[in-house]
């Protein structure tokens, strides 16, 4: 297991702890489940954040996935068209132009629980004390999704535990030696839609919900170091690595279904 974790890599862990482990250990490859249309629309993604990080990872991008941008006509595909007009959208939007200025793609480092924690920032605004992270989703910016824990439906920033990210990232820059950095810098979320007419907002969040997705994160990262420890990692019985090492030992009652 790793002696340090990102926010993805504690996500994965809160979601299924076996399977969290099992790709730790290269025991098991999430990504080779994921489907080419899922893999697709994770690299339109990623161009839309090099876009806007530097021309030159932009064209580093382009050089490493021609092949999975362009149909054998040479034409984009569709989720790159889309990606394009993302990124038209987002050059025309004027508060996401005025803000996203300052250092891009930094690395930064900390400790949550004694547990070493690193992150990158998509944007770090020093001027106007924030730190931006680009969101690239599906449907509208409103939509709510189904949430696992709370047993209802929430914002796609809650249900993706994005509260944790942006938590995370607060406290390691908090954390940060570098006098230039305040020790409370806020962070906004700039979401942009994969729609035919792309829709973008910048999204703030209260510190008391970020105060109450710290706390999430310690209480994760001790279950995190219960593992680490010695104890046996639990099981959702619901994601692909669940599904493809299940042994069935009993019956399942209905009511455990409801």
């Amino acid at each position: 297991m790793k002696k340090r974790l990102s926010f993805s890599s504690l996500k994965a862990f809160s979601d299924c702890e076996a399977e969290a482990v099992a790709v730790m250990a290269e025991e098991w490859d999430r990504q080779s489940t994921f489907s080419p249309s899922t893999i697709e629309a994770m690299n339109a993604g990623s161009y839309v954040h090099k876009y806007f990080e530097s021309n030159k990872a932009l064209e580093e991008f382009k050089l490493e996935h021609e092949s999975d941008m362009f149909t054998k006509k040479g034409s984009l595909k569709s989720q790159f068209q889309i990606a394009e007009k993302m990124v038209q959208t987002l050059d025309k939007d004027p508060l996401f132009k005025t803000i996203y200025q300052g250092v891009k793609e930094l690395e930064i480092f900390g400790k949550i629980q004694g547990i070493e924690f690193h992150g990158f920032l998509d944007c770090l605004n020093l001027e106007r004390n924030i730190f931006i992270d680009i969101k690239t989703i599906r449907g509208s910016i409103r939509d709510k999704e189904w949430s696992e824990t709370e047993y209802r439906r929430v914002s796609w920033i809650e249900s993706r535990k994005y509260l944790w990210q942006m938590a995370i990232y607060q406290e390691l820059l908090r954390q940060s030696d570098d006098e230039k950095i305040g020790k409370n810098i806020q962070p906004v979320i700039y979401a942009i839609t994969k729609e035919t007419f792309p829709d973008s907002s910048g999204i703030t969040i209260p510190q008391e919900w970020l105060d109450d997705s710290l706390l999430e994160v310690q209480e994760a990262s001790e279950k995190y170091i219960e593992v680490l420890n010695g104890r046996e990692p639990k099981r959702c019985e619901r994601c692909n690595y669940c599904k493809a090492t299940k042994l069935n030992t009993h019956t399942i009652s209905i009511t455990e279904l409801i």
